[in-house]
């Protein structure tokens, strides 16, 4: 059974013939996937060894071997043949970002399920500049932290800094987890700025950054909590 997070990705997969799971560490996901139908071939893919294995012996224990191609590999030069779907998770913004602008040329259109740990606005900015929009942005709640999903489309959409900070359609959502994520990210941003002013150098930069999207999210709890 799938966790919450690994749910939501399932959710807004695009059904194919053949989708790749970028980042596959256990491989949970893809063999869903190819269990429930909703494609009907997967590309497993992971630079590291041991999730490599640790996929193969998923795949064998579900009897999915004629329809998983397992592939050590570096980002999207796993990807040989044009996908519907290609799913990355479970890293960096900084490093998902940079897995889709060296890989870019391998998605041919393929439909993105993304989500980041950390640094979400270079994700989002990645995405605009792959020439991808997106389509939907979700939350969801697992092992105690909140994760923001995307599905992102070919076709370009021009955000504004704070859409790219802060999310067009995850502030817009009615989402019921949406206030406790305003309240976690703001606890965890302030803790953030007590760390920054305990430098003994301080970064004026990043205390000014972080001091202004605590305070964005400080008021949207508020508007979610009128008086």
């Amino acid at each position: 059974m799938l966790d919450e997070r690994l749910t939501l990705a399932a959710q807004l997969y695009q059904p194919c013939t053949l989708g790749a799971d970028i980042g596959t560490d256990h491989g949970y996901l893809p063999c869903e996937l190819l269990k429930s139908g909703v494609c009907e071939r997967m590309i497993l893919a992971d630079v590291s060894p041991l999730a490599i294995r640790r996929a193969q012996a998923q795949v064998e224990k579900e009897h999915l071997q004629d329809r998983a191609q397992i592939v050590c590999a570096d980002g999207l030069s796993a990807i040989t043949f044009p996908c519907g779907c290609v799913s990355i998770m479970g890293m960096g913004g900084e490093t998902m970002a940079g897995i889709l602008m060296r890989g870019q040329d391998k998605l041919s259109g393929a439909v993105l399920v993304l989500s980041a740990h950390t640094e979400l606005h270079l994700v989002r900015q990645a995405i605009m500049d792959i020439g991808y929009h997106i389509t939907k942005e979700e939350l969801c709640r697992s092992g105690g932290r909140f994760y923001v999903f995307w599905r992102a489309e070919a076709g370009a959409e021009a955000l504004t800094d704070e859409e790219i900070r802060h999310g067009k359609l995850l502030t817009q959502s009615q989402s019921p987890l949406l206030k406790e994520y305003f309240a976690w990210r703001k606890r965890v941003l302030e803790n953030k700025l007590t760390g920054l002013k305990c430098a003994a150098v301080p970064d004026e930069a990043a205390l000014a950054q972080t001091t202004q999207e605590a305070a964005y999210y400080a008021e949207k709890l508020k508007e979610e909590s009128p008086c």
